[in-house]
């Protein structure tokens, strides 16, 4: 493909003539383009070319850009939080402003851990899939699938107050979203409409986890909020948090669905509640929904659902909404997780196969994959018998944790003698033995 032709507005044609003949735009058409953003068709990890802008905030600005090496298109958030950095003459680079060295450090350790975050949650069909993230250009960046579609703010303003039956198609991805996360002991803290993303095929996505904390790592939380959508504790440094914070904001991101209207905010609800439930302001809905969202909406943590299943037993009665299989897999990984208090491996090598001998020095935020797909980090030739064309993945993330998943394949993938469930990742230990058809490996 040639780049130099391609259309940075859609990424999926050639430009002729001047112009997309699959979008329409006309070449040239960022005039406008925000000075502080990356030039166009800059070229970032030698992997992804740069496109037009998709969002500028206050912290980030994100890009369409084409994955070189997949052949995808793919979004690029880059860290840029505006009042503490500016762009470098050369276009690429930015220069912290004096002063500010110490705090872009620790926004930087955020953003990568936000990253990291969403990596390991890749394949979870109701999270945005993240599959890269590094440092360049004297920042940072993640690169995410590239999600058509709206948020389900704007969805609300164009199409007013849903039924309950088209919001309950909604809801019951997010509700498995949020049980992955919390049984991965992190939880969302930034619920909303705004960050609930419907695509166009049909998807319902959790996005934006710039505020997920982990809730039993026996640090405090500083204050965050979204006021309407935040729950009481949120308004207090420290305040106790966990899966009931999250189940406040979901009440009140369906409260607004469904009635059109926001409730007050929680300190003004302690103090005089006067916001009206469901029950009166949409009185064909079914008793319990409205019963189940007065009660993830209770001011004080200990009178809501603790937990998401219990929340989705009062929404989804007689349903398993989170499935035992889903249930499982988090559980276990958990469990992994938990059990990992050793120092952990930062070194994959072959000690049987195609690749005998043969060692690969991991770093942090690239994946190792391993497949008969050309395109994978460690490819087997495609009549090699056993092995999928996507095997397995393995992965070692900013805090040294090394963690093996496999990617779908069809006869499995081994650690130490017991089969991965797909798509869950599991934590390798120093010694630890991988392997799937005749190929073996050791993590030192």
């Amino acid at each position: 493909m040639d780049l130099k032709s391609l259309c940075i507005n859609c990424m999926l044609e050639q430009v002729v003539n001047g112009a997309c003949p699959g979008c329409g735009k006309k070449e040239g058409f960022e005039t406008g383009r925000n000075t502080s953003a990356l030039p166009s068709r800059t070229l970032l990890c030698g992997q992804y070319y740069i496109g037009k802008v998709l969002g500028n905030g206050g912290f980030g600005i994100t890009y369409l850009a084409y994955d070189c090496k997949r052949n995808r298109r793919v979004a690029v958030k880059e860290l840029f939080p505006c009042k503490d950095v500016e762009r470098e003459q050369s276009g690429t680079a930015i220069h912290i402003v004096k002063g500010q060295e110490s705090y872009f450090q620790h926004v930087k350790k955020r953003f990568l851990e936000e990253a990291e975050i969403l990596y390991r949650f890749q394949q979870m069909p109701s999270i945005v899939n993240v599959f890269h993230y590094f440092e360049e250009n004297n920042t940072a960046y993640y690169v995410m699938e590239y999600l058509e579609g709206t948020d389900l703010k704007h969805e609300l303003r164009r199409t007013g107050k849903m039924d309950w039956n088209r919001m309950a198609t909604h809801l019951k991805p997010i509700l498995n979203a949020l049980y992955t996360l919390h049984c991965q002991n992190f939880i969302h803290r930034d619920i909303s409409p705004d960050n609930i993303f419907l695509t166009r095929d049909g998807r319902t996505m959790l996005i934006d986890f710039g505020s997920v904390r982990s809730y039993t790592d026996g640090q405090g939380f500083t204050t965050f909020l979204k006021e309407c959508f935040a729950p009481y504790e949120q308004y207090r440094e420290n305040g106790r948090q966990g899966p009931w914070t999250d189940i406040y904001a979901l009440s009140v991101t369906l409260y607004y669905a469904l009635a059109g209207v926001l409730p007050q905010k929680a300190p003004d609800r302690l103090l005089q509640d006067k916001t009206k439930e469901l029950r009166y302001l949409r009185p064909e809905l079914p008793g319990h929904v409205s019963q189940a969202v007065a009660e993830g909406m209770s001011v004080l943590p200990e009178n809501r659902p603790q937990n998401i299943p219990e929340f989705a037993g009062k929404l989804f009665p007689g349903e398993q909404v989170t499935g035992r299989q889903a249930q499982g897999r988090v559980v276990r990984q958990r469990e992994e997780y938990g059990r990992s208090q050793q120092p952990v491996p930062r070194m994959l090598i072959c000690v049987k196969g195609y690749y005998r001998g043969k060692s690969w020095n991991l770093r942090p935020g690239a994946a190792l994959t391993f497949g008969r797909d050309p395109r994978c980090a460690a490819p087997y030739p495609l009549e090699m018998p056993g092995i999928s064309r996507h095997q397995c993945s393995v992965m070692l993330d900013r805090m040294g944790r090394l963690y093996v998943r496999d990617d779908g394949s069809t006869y499995g993938t081994y650690l130490n003698g017991r089969k991965l469930q797909a798509s869950a990742w599991y934590i390798l230990t120093p010694g630890s033995s991988l392997s799937f058809a005749q190929e073996m490996f050791q993590a030192r």
